[in-house]
């Protein structure tokens, strides 16, 4: 595995481990100012919506786990794919999830960030 693989594969093992603690101030670092994203339910929310959201954190995880990890390089872009299993409770009570994600990083001076999910 090559080191710019390897700072991908942390950068998103951080995003992984920062959502289910409301870790904002990681997310902040990650997530582009201009990143897209389609949630759940379909819609299309930014940066601010998203960390707003886990600010208020509507949920609690009480197991989640990360796995099926893809990382395809394209020079200065990289699409990583994934899978999240996890259970846990929110407003309505308890509940289990099991969803892919794909989420699109770019090389901009010399860091990567998150531009799309």
């Amino acid at each position: 595995m090559s080191l710019e693989e390897e700072q991908l594969r942390t950068i998103d093992r951080e995003w992984n481990e920062a959502y289910p603690k409301c870790d904002t101030g990681a997310l902040a670092r990650i997530i582009a100012d201009d990143w897209v994203c389609i949630d759940g339910a379909g819609l299309v929310i930014g940066k601010n919506q998203l960390l707003e959201r886990v600010a208020s954190g509507p949920f609690t995880f009480d197991s989640h786990e990360f796995d099926e990890m893809s990382l395809r390089v394209f020079g200065d872009e990289v699409v990583v794919t994934g899978r999240l299993r996890g259970s846990g409770r929110d407003q309505e009570g308890p509940f289990s999830l099991e969803q892919r994600y794909t989420r699109v990083f770019v090389r901009r001076n010399g860091s990567w960030q998150a531009i799309a999910t």
